[in-house]
């Protein structure tokens, strides 16, 4: 049985009365939690949870309770997902959009090969699934597909910060685990919530209102329009394009970096919200930017409190030794409008200084901002914040392979390494100097296990066009104060 039915009926009277727009074709989603398995820790609501928030920002987006399928804990096998897929996109038309959402365990494989796998478990059978079966359950599929895959290491089903050759014991592999399927077919798009890396954390709190749930899905539903306006609308043209939502996922999930596999995904526009499903204390966040100086560490930010007698909590999570600091997080209460810890509702400018919490290590921070409200603790938004320091001697480098011979079907990995937060671009120019894509711009680094900013070309041009053989460079720039320092390096395409 579908256990999270329940959850969504009380949203059906508000469906019934909406008219999904067909202009575009038609919507579906499956949305599919495992959270009891026979050889891994259980997931408990966290999985279910994330199946509400996500469930909900879709019924919100019109897309219909009939094209909304679920499936919380009960797919444990290859066979049984492949049937719940089936089930929910077997009348998809190639002008449909047919979105898979998944969250489980991702699991780094005990076997010599290294790869990644996505755990399915349904309390009584587990199976591992790899991205090469994922991408075989869904290419037959019509239309346009998108993958959102919620789970640790999950970038690397799309071969983004896969694990590094030999860090398993008793590994014999020396080259690098296949390239990605997912690039040979334009019409699927893939979304992670971190690299192949990363693990994907969830909410460690009992008091939150909305139970336990991933900081992803939360980020996702929120770009959606979970709570009202889609926050991931950059643009603010009232849609969210796929490239929107990554931009805004990049910023607003700061303990993972979410990753997006597409050819075409300026063309794919995500269902959004068409009025608040869900309520939250506090609203409409506004951050001044997030690359602060060590000089002068302080943060700028505006909210909105939407009622009386909320008071708000920061926690600032250091990124230090390589991974989140989250048992020494330090958590305090603003002191609200009058020192009493409590807001009446209107806009709030905010100041913080980070004088005694930024890392000299890494330089990064965690900004975590909860409502609390009649004992309810809820979050509302995340920020990564960076901290140069201007008195680093700035390094920057620039590393990848030296050719890409199929443009198109194969990605470039490419690794830039700098040694203080900084806004990174990154371009690719032609033999004769003229810019052919810019792969990064003015785009603030991430904190990273290994010390480096991770990019990846997949050998097309801003117009989504492979390129023609022959020389090109890797331009790599930052900023640190008033100067700026370049770095660069040459590679061969198809050759």
């Amino acid at each position: 049985m579908r256990r999270l039915f329940h959850l969504l009926t009380a949203f059906v009277v508000f469906t019934l009365l909406c008219v999904p727009s067909v202009a575009l074709g038609t919507t579906r989603a499956l949305l599919v939690a495992c959270s009891d398995f026979v050889t891994q820790e259980d997931l408990g609501a966290a999985t279910s949870g994330n199946l509400h928030m996500v469930g909900s920002a879709l019924i919100s987006a019109d897309i219909g309770l009939g094209n909304l399928h679920i499936e919380d804990g009960t797919i444990g096998t290859i066979d049984a997902f492949r049937a719940a897929i089936d089930d929910a996109f077997s009348h998809a038309s190639e002008e449909d959009l047919s979105i898979l959402y998944l969250c489980t365990h991702g699991v780094l494989s005990s076997s010599d090969d290294e790869q990644v796998y996505l755990l399915l478990g349904d309390g009584q059978t587990e199976s591992p699934l790899s991205g090469t079966q994922l991408y075989d359950l869904v290419r037959d599929i019509q239309g346009e597909k998108l993958l959102i895959i919620d789970a640790c290491y999950s970038g690397a089903l799309i071969g983004r910060g896969q694990p590094e050759i030999g860090m398993l014991p008793g590994s014999r592999r020396t080259e690098p685990n296949a390239l990605s399927p997912f690039l040979l077919d334009s019409s699927i798009h893939v979304l992670t919530s971190s690299s192949g890396s990363e693990s994907s954390w969830y909410y460690d709190s009992e008091g939150l209102s909305s139970g336990a749930v991933s900081y992803f899905a939360s980020a996702l539903s929120s770009g959606l329009g979970l709570y009202g306006s889609p926050e991931a609308d950059l643009s603010g043209d009232g849609a969210v394009s796929l490239p929107e939502l990554h931009r805004y996922l990049s910023v607003a999930v700061p303990s993972s970096s979410c990753q997006l596999l597409s050819t075409r995904a300026a063309n794919l526009l995500l269902p959004v919200s068409q009025g608040a499903m869900l309520y939250r204390p506090l609203m409409g966040f506004s951050y001044g930017t997030s690359l602060l100086s060590s000089d002068d560490p302080v943060l700028d930010f505006s909210f909105t409190v939407t009622r009386d007698k909320v008071s708000v909590q920061y926690r600032l999570v250091d990124f230090a030794d390589g991974s989140w600091d989250w048992d020494n997080a330090k958590t305090f209460l603003d002191e609200g409008d009058d020192g009493s810890a409590l807001f009446s509702a209107g806009r709030k400018m905010r100041t913080l200084s980070l004088d005694s919490a930024a890392a000299e290590d890494s330089g990064y921070l965690m900004l975590q901002v909860f409502s609390v409200m009649d004992n309810e603790i809820q979050l509302c938004s995340e920020r990564l914040i960076a901290v140069q320091n201007e008195l680093a001697e700035p390094s920057l480098s620039i590393r990848c392979r030296s050719d890409l011979r199929r443009p198109g079907l194969e990605e470039l990995p490419i690794d830039v390494r700098l040694n203080v937060p900084a806004e990174l671009t990154v371009s690719v120019h032609d033999a004769e100097g003229m810019l052919v894509r810019r792969l990064a711009s003015s785009q603030l680094t991430r904190p990273s296990a290994d010390g480096v900013s991770h990019l990846y070309w997949d050998g097309r041009d801003t117009q989504g066009t492979p390129v023609a053989g022959g020389a090109y460079t890797l331009t790599a720039e930052m900023r640190i104060g008033a100067s700026r320092h370049k770095a660069s390096c040459e590679i061969k395409v198809g050759f």
